[in-house]
């Protein structure tokens, strides 16, 4: 009995027997590429591959030019931070049993494909003089990973694009082969990419190159098309719904042509209304607030306010800014005339003006002399008890409704027997009239009220209610002062004639 595989073979033996004699040459190079296709299909899947572990960080790098004179910086990774910095990062992934060596080179591209080089050089401590290419080696066994620190980028100069362009063909550093597709006149100066080319070395001599890999675009910060954008700060952060507000931004470097400012809140967007004449000297913008969705609110809403680049959409960080309700007098005009209103009513006087006016100076009539009180006639005169009565006696103006009642008091004292019996006693009424003499002057103590002199209010009955006992005492003696002392002093007295006399 046949094997069965065997006369699988003596088949195919017979199929190719069939052929022509001539053809049998043609057969054995096509079994022989079918073999190293096979070795070069294995070879390939089982060749390792470079990736990216950490990607460089897009803005906030500064390409510096080589008269700077300083060093270049230092590209950070996305994840570095302030506490923590981290570099760009690449590993070798798969089987490496047989692999001897890796050799990395880096390099700059342009941003846009077709990726050429780029004429900005690299520099750093892994980066040869004067070639503007990284070269690092790495042993996979010990280390597959590595992070390219103190790697900087290097600007060059406008006149030295072509030589330093021809430095790296010479260096065969051209990953994508471009060749000399198009010149340097629409690179992009403020964007590159890192472009790292792997060549591995086995152990049995061979070199494999694996297809090589770019990193994601690194803007050059000082560049206002590329440069990150910033809102430092606004002069208002609060605003009506209704829009319209005006504010001030302080920002960093923008183009004005390229530049817009957007209010959002969820699905919510609207533009702010500027010009570009509104952009002052690339780092101001005075805009007005777009108008709320809503313009019923009853509440606060606060929104968010980003710069938004046009040419590629890149957004500043978010600040703040809060819509308030519709307020129709935001002058608070209406409010303050209400306050006016309320203080003027609350300052109106209540009472007539004759209680509200301050009191005037006291006006004394001098009456007829018939009609003048002796000094025997009224009490007050001859009182034992005059003086202490005089230190606790009101000498304010008193109302004028308490007339009657004065009147009624002064009637009863009249008829009071023992009142009566003290007056009859010559005695006490020398000794009072001996210490009134001693007193004051009066007309030293009235020299400075006004004294009504106008005839016409002689008819008049006279009112002595405003004065106390004792100033009215001191008229009673003045009045009955001799003759010669009222020609002595006819400055301050007046003489009254009676209607006999006339």
């Amino acid at each position: 009995m046949a094997h069965p595989s065997r006369g699988a073979s003596y088949s195919r033996r017979g199929r190719e027997s069939s052929c022509p004699q001539g053809s049998e040459s043609s057969v054995c190079v096509s079994s022989q590429n079918r073999g190293a296709d096979t070795e070069m299909l294995e070879r390939i899947l089982d060749k390792p591959k470079l990736v990216i572990m950490e990607e460089p960080k897009e803005r906030g790098m500064r390409f510096r030019y080589e008269c700077e004179g300083r060093s270049a910086g230092s590209i950070l990774g996305t994840t570095s931070t302030d506490n923590n910095k981290t570099q760009p990062a690449i590993e070798i992934q798969g089987p490496i049993d047989h692999l001897k060596r890796v050799t990395v080179t880096a390099s700059l591209v342009t941003k846009d494909p077709p990726h050429r080089p780029h004429p900005h050089c690299l520099v750093g401590k892994d980066c040869p003089n004067s070639t503007g290419i990284c070269v690092v080696t790495l042993n996979p066994h010990s280390n597959r990973r590595h992070s390219f620190a103190n790697l900087g980028i290097q600007c060059v100069k406008r006149k030295d694009l072509d030589g330093s362009l021809d430095k790296r063909r010479r260096l065969n550093i051209d990953p994508f082969q471009t060749g000399h597709s198009k010149g340097i006149e629409d690179m992009d100066m403020n964007a590159v990419r890192l472009c790292f080319q792997c060549e591995l070395e086995w152990e049995d001599g061979r070199k494999d190159s694996l297809s090589p890999v770019i990193s994601n675009p690194i803007y050059d910060k000082k560049a206002t098309t590329t440069s990150q954008l910033k809102i430092t700060c606004l002069n208002l952060n609060r605003g009506s719904c209704t829009g319209k507000t005006e504010i001030y931004m302080l920002c960093d470097k923008v183009q004005k042509d390229d530049i817009e400012i957007i209010f959002k809140r969820g699905p919510w967007k609207a533009s702010a209304e500027f010009a570009q004449t509104d952009v002052h000297r690339q780092i101001a913008i005075v805009f007005k607030t777009p108008p709320y969705q809503e313009q019923d609110i009853t509440e606060e809403v606060d929104v968010c306010v980003v710069l938004r680049r046009l040419s590629d959409q890149m957004e500043s960080e978010p600040i703040g800014f809060t819509y308030l309700p519709h307020n129709p007098d935001p002058y608070e005009v209406k409010r303050k005339r209400k306050i006016k209103s309320d203080i003027s009513f609350r300052d109106k006087p209540c009472a007539t003006a004759a209680e509200s006016a301050p009191p005037a100076e006291q006006v004394f009539h001098f009456p007829q002399p018939q009609t003048m009180m002796s000094t025997d006639d009224h009490p007050c005169a001859v009182q034992p008890r005059a003086p202490p009565v005089v230190e606790g006696c009101y000498t304010g103006p008193q109302d004028s409704n308490n007339d009657n009642d004065a009147s009624a008091i002064l009637k009863e004292l009249l008829e009071n027997p023992a009142l009566q019996d003290i007056l009859a006693d010559p005695n006490l009424t020398s000794s009072m009239l001996s210490g009134f003499e001693q007193g004051p002057d009066v007309n030293t103590m009235f020299a400075n009220m006004d004294v009504n002199l106008n005839q016409n209010f002689g008819t008049y009955p006279q009112d002595f209610s405003h004065f106390s006992d004792w100033q009215f005492n001191m008229l009673v003696n003045e009045s009955q002062t001799p003759q010669a002392d009222a020609q002595e002093t006819s400055a301050n007295v007046v003489q009254v004639k009676t209607e006999e006399e006339l």
